[in-house]
């Protein structure tokens, strides 16, 4: 019998399963076998509670994070042991500083001007003149990979580049939501690392003698005040996780976006309207509903009964973030898009606790500005019913693709 058959109310269910399928009604069945499952495919427990999601990544005392765990191989090939994503303790707190200087708040109006805007204007250019796209690989893919790369220095414009950097980081992301495991996926993880390392160690080397405004001549700059000394090895370390993270997720927000803007009119009218407070509640609506990351990571320090589960010391526990966001014991309504729904940025997209991720804000202006360059300049934008439709694809990063566009 194959995986795609077993129901989800089985116990020899596993997640597996759901690859490029809609996993929302699978998650509604889970729910009536309890918040906390075992998923043998997985051999891990999946966390569908959105308080217990939020229990278990507040309290690291309890739940260490998996990467604590990793094989070594894992820290090279996502570029090193000092992005933030990775440390621990003292050293992450004082990573945290950095990466706020880097990417904090007070940034995101330079940013805007600077980089966002630009990009996400070209995008348009490129296919404005047609009176057709296709969103995903024209846009999505390539706006948060152009952004990344204008903020780092490189020729953003070269389409090779982007094109290259996107699939990089991409392999490399497929590798980590699947456990670091499966040989083809390793294998295809290890080359993308070899070649972003080709491509950000000669930068890091250059700017390390003559600085400019770009992110990888700041973090020379700033390191030693908000972290420590760092050579190299910890920039080029840093660089990686900087740049993995402000592209690759990003694009399946963006995408995931676009999609609920065109296909909800009402939704689409009300935004359109009100280009602040309504498409601010959106945004958040959009990473709430159907977020980018789908899931992340925990091991348990001791056993420990939760859920009325009982976990072992060093079991594996994946909080299922995309069904702990439309949990119907913290959300009212909590599978339909609510614009006036109260602390709309009360969901799990971007972590909570001590590792909430530091890129909330520059993932947030992308989607809000690309936002408003459709209202602006495509206000006449639909999906093409003539063409492929959407589907919620992929598997521990989604979007909906294809998105074929008329205007």
């Amino acid at each position: 019998m194959s995986t795609a058959s077993i129901s989800p109310s089985s116990t020899d269910w596993s997640m597996l399963s759901l690859a490029d399928s809609d996993p929302f009604p699978a998650y509604e069945e889970l729910r009536e076998r309890g918040p906390i499952i075992w998923d043998p495919g997985m051999n891990c427990w999946l966390v569908l509670a959105y308080d217990l999601c939020k229990l278990i990544e507040s309290d690291e005392g309890t739940y260490r994070i998996a990467v604590s765990d990793a094989p070594p191989l894992s820290f090279e090939i996502k570029g090193g042991r000092t992005g933030v994503s990775s440390l621990l303790g003292d050293e992450h707190t004082r990573m945290r500083r950095l990466y706020l200087k880097l990417l904090g708040p007070k940034l995101m109006p330079q940013y805007r001007d600077e980089h966002v805007i630009p990009v996400i204007n070209d995008a348009v250019d490129r296919f404005i003149g047609r009176g057709e796209a296709e969103l995903v690989g024209e846009f999505s893919e390539v706006v948060p990979a152009r952004i990344m790369a204008s903020m780092f220095g490189l020729p953003w414009r070269e389409d090779k580049l982007i094109e290259d950097i996107s699939r990089w980081h991409q392999d490399i992301v497929t590798w980590i939501g699947r456990g670091y495991s499966g040989e083809e996926f390793t294998r295809k993880a290890k080359l993308a690392s070899d070649e972003l390392n080709n491509l950000f160690r000669p930068l890091v080397l250059e700017r390390g003698d003559k600085r400019g405004t770009d992110i990888i001549s700041r973090i020379w700059t700033d390191a030693p005040e908000h972290y420590g000394p760092v050579g190299v090895d910890e920039v080029m370390a840093i660089v990686r996780d900087i740049a993995i993270g402000a592209g690759e997720t990003t694009s399946h927000a963006i995408a995931n976006a676009a999609y609920l803007f065109l296909s909800d009119r009402v939704l689409h009218e009300a935004v359109s309207r009100d280009p602040e407070g309504a498409l601010n509640a959106f945004v958040e609506e959009t990473l709430r509903s159907l977020g980018s990351v789908q899931w992340r990571f925990r091991v348990a320090n001791s056993d420990v009964s939760l859920g009325g589960a009982e976990i072992k010391e060093n079991d594996l526990i994946c909080l299922l973030h995309a069904a702990a966001n439309r949990d119907p014991d913290h959300y009212a309504c909590p599978h339909a898009l609510d614009l006036n729904r109260k602390s709309p940025a009360d969901h799990l997209a971007f972590n909570v606790g001590p590792r909430v991720c530091l890129g909330m804000w520059l993932a947030r202006l992308k989607m809000r500005e690309s936002l408003k360059v459709f209202i602006s300049r495509l206000p006449d934008m639909r999906l093409d019913p003539t063409k492929e439709a959407p589907t919620f694809r992929s598997f521990s990063h989604r979007h909906f693709g294809p998105l074929h566009v008329k205007f």
